[in-house]
């Protein structure tokens, strides 16, 4: 489909009137009626300014100031860097085109002037510029959605204050780490007050990255609501939420998930997994992983998740994250892997035993190439002793 110039501006800068009528002349019978004229380069500079052409068709040889000049000076300035400069010239040598190029020229036409390659240049200059203009414009709208769309993503995560609210509320220390591989990701983490004595903690990961996976992220959290934490095993509730996601995650798309219940009465964690990487709990100084098998979300409508105990005692750590943390690496690395983890955390609580987050991913970003493959999220829940 042609594209149309109709509303293209041209500006035509030569210090002869005559050729000014002619090359005006032949943009007009290709269909563009915006033309402006100027009879040197001083006065182009000012219509360039007014005028604010799509092309400019120049003139080399010009008393006052002449199209090289003008050409190099337009140049200097960003809103011109990406302005057709068309040069016209009497001189067909290798050194003329060489010096119009070299002044920043995008294209040249030797005089005499041929009509029907005059208006073909000018046509496919009009034409680049219009596909590039289109081109940015429309990758700025994406840029300003995706900006938006992250904002909304990182709206559902909680806030600082929020946090703050929680850890001092149960006596807990909590700290996290959100980052995206791209413009959006696909991980969701989140805390929960359940009553004066139990909190709930949940990461999802969801397959992917990018628009899909956050897309899945918001649906995730119009889900949650549905289903109450308060009176029910986390195993119960995996199961209502993976019936729920299996319903509305399109065909290939699935999650995993950690969700758990800590008990500060009785020092209790209750949780369920859905493949998620293994978590670390830290008790009396000893590092471990937990067993987090299970079926992911969005597989099976008939999945059965299986409720795990431990005592988390006063003094006692959590450590949950996104499979990022143990696939992602550099190019003298390996990835750190699952076994890798209560290593990775052992050396960051001894930089920080309180707050190890921060040291944690000092070690992991020293040895992984950015930007990550996969979306990361790291939660450090630590009981104050």
């Amino acid at each position: 489909m042609p594209i149309s110039l109709a509303a293209s501006r041209v500006l035509i800068v030569d210090d002869n009137e005559f050729n000014r009528k002619s090359l005006a002349l032949m943009i007009r019978r290709a269909g563009l009626t915006q033309i402006e004229v100027a009879e040197n380069g001083v006065e182009g500079l000012r219509k360039v300014e007014s005028f604010r052409p799509d092309l400019v068709l120049l003139d080399v040889s010009m008393p006052v100031m002449d199209g090289l000049e003008m050409c190099r000076r337009l140049r200097e300035r960003l809103t011109h860097e990406e302005l057709p400069i068309l040069f016209q010239t009497a001189l067909d040598s290798d050194e003329e085109q060489v010096r119009c190029f070299e002044a920043g020229g995008s294209d040249f036409i030797s005089k005499p002037i041929k009509p029907g390659e005059c208006v073909a240049r000018v046509r496919h200059q009009l034409e680049k510029r219009k596909l590039f203009t289109d081109l940015a414009n429309f990758r700025g709208r994406v840029e300003r959605e995706l900006k938006h769309a992250k904002a909304m993503q990182l709206s559902l995560l909680p806030e600082p204050k929020e946090l703050e609210a929680v850890a001092e509320r149960y006596e807990l220390v909590l700290d996290a780490h959100f980052e995206t591989s791209s413009e959006l990701g696909g991980d969701f983490w989140n805390v929960y007050p359940l009553d004066s004595h139990r909190v709930a903690f949940l990461l999802v990961d969801f397959a992917g990255h990018g628009i899909t996976a956050a897309i899945n992220t918001f649906r995730l959290h119009t889900l949650i609501d549905r289903f109450p934490m308060q009176h029910v095993p986390p195993s119960e509730w995996l199961a209502g939420l993976n019936r729920a996601l299996k319903e509305v995650l399109p065909v290939g798309q699935f999650a995993t998930a950690f969700f758990g219940i800590l008990d500060l009465h009785t020092d209790t964690l209750t949780y369920a997994s859905a493949g998620a990487p293994n978590p670390v709990v830290g008790i009396a100084g000893e590092l471990r992983l937990l067993d987090s098998a299970g079926l992911v979300l969005g597989a099976s409508r008939r999945a059965i998740y299986a409720d795990r105990s431990l005592r988390l005692p006063r003094g006692s750590c959590l450590f949950l994250y996104s499979d990022a943390l143990i696939e992602c690496s550099g190019p003298d690395n390996e990835p750190i892997g699952q076994d890798g983890v209560p290593g990775l955390l052992r050396g960051a609580m001894a930089a920080n035993r309180a707050r190890p987050l921060g040291p944690l991913l000092e070690r992991f970003y020293a040895r992984t190439s950015l930007p990550l493959r996969d979306d990361l999220t790291a939660v450090w829940i630590a009981r104050r002793a």
